[in-house]
């Protein structure tokens, strides 16, 4: 799964670390969402110690995850998903279950998917093997931070069979057999052929105005997208999930007076990125146009807690929209003289004095 911009593209690096950090925030939330339903993977250990055979959603989900995005950002999706759900659900830490469900992942996302890979029977045999190999390397660190941390006093026999074979058979049924069918099934959708999916009802530009989108990239199919849109719809995500994991924890109340403030300041620098980009004043790039919807998305979220400042957020949502109007107005003029310009230059000889 990658993120990349189409237009004048942005430093190498930069675009690295913008896709490790959606991919890491993309895992995260899945982890913790499907927890919520199904559990964590930790959920069957901690504060049981009996033996029982287990299917888990949550670890199908981060390790096919991992697989696609690579070591990295397994680790700290998976470090961040189980420490989260912990903090929220247990009220307390078990650092250890942390580090082993991200060593599990990390280690899983080292044979990391590529494009027709699992075309082949050889590599689908390979990832059999080596989700096999994480799985007993996993066991030992469940039997060993049980024994150190949890059940020092139950012989080891019980804690093998308890912890160790429980961990194994959830891992055979939830991970061994079922993530590579999983990558198959994406493979084949997704790598068969290269495909280029670009809608307008997506990206609300032209081909040849493609430089204002970007595209999402799932094999060799890529996706596009408006970048201002898909910051709105980032923004507008992350405040809801956010928002929801702070009210799990901590249970704050967002007042009507922040949220107001929220309003009337996040969608400025949209309008100024936007509006002088209309003007023709300057270009406006995939960074900041992702940057901007981002905020206006959060701006969005934060209507649903202005209550009392209602009224007052409609009269500005109101406002915002006759800049924009203005803007797109005075652009089309400027752009139609420009064109004008263009296509009927002035010669020097409109410039001799008869």
């Amino acid at each position: 799964m990658s993120i990349e911009s189409n237009e004048n593209k942005p430093n190498s690096f930069i675009r690295t670390i913008f896709v490790k950090i959606i991919t890491v925030f993309f895992i995260f939330m899945s982890y913790i969402y499907i927890s919520e339903s199904f559990g964590s993977i930790s959920s069957p250990y901690i504060g049981t110690n009996s033996f029982s055979i287990v299917f888990s959603v949550s670890l199908l989900i981060l390790i096919f995850f991992s697989v696609l995005s690579g070591p990295l950002p397994a680790f700290f999706a998976g470090f961040l998903g189980e420490l989260v759900y912990q903090i929220a659900y247990y009220h307390i830490i078990y650092i250890d279950w942390c580090f082993i469900i991200a060593i599990y992942g990390s280690l899983a996302g080292i044979y990391k998917y590529e494009p027709l890979k699992y075309h082949c029977i050889k590599n689908i045999i390979y990832s059999i093997v080596i989700l096999f190999i994480n799985s007993l390397i996993a066991i030992i660190l469940v039997l060993m931070t049980t024994m150190l941390f949890h059940y020092s006093s139950l012989p080891l026999a019980v804690l093998f069979s308890n912890f160790g074979l429980k961990f194994f058979f959830q891992t055979l049924t939830s991970v061994i057999i079922s993530v590579p069918i999983l990558l198959i099934i994406f493979d084949k959708i997704f790598a068969s052929k290269e495909q280029h999916l670009y809608y307008m009802l997506l990206t609300h530009h032209p081909i040849s105005a493609s430089d204002h989108t970007f595209y999402f990239q799932f094999g060799r199919t890529k996706i596009y997208f408006c970048s201002r849109c898909s910051g709105m719809v980032i923004g507008i995500i992350l405040s809801v999930f956010f928002t929801h994991l702070f009210q799990l924890i901590v249970n704050p109340q967002i007042s009507s007076e922040l949220a107001f403030i929220v309003i009337i300041l996040f969608p400025m620098m949209g309008l100024i990125d936007w509006g002088t980009q209309k003007l023709l004043i300057r270009t406006s790039s995939t960074e900041s146009r992702l940057f901007t919807g981002f905020l206006i998305g959060i701006a969005l979220y934060f209507i649903s807690f202005t209550r009392e400042y209602y009224f007052l957020t409609l009269i500005m949502i109101t406002v915002y929209f006759g800049i924009f109007f203005l803007f797109f107005y005075f652009g089309q003029k400027r752009l139609l003289k420009e064109l004008n310009k263009e296509l009927n230059p002035v010669s020097p000889e409109d410039f001799e004095i008869e």
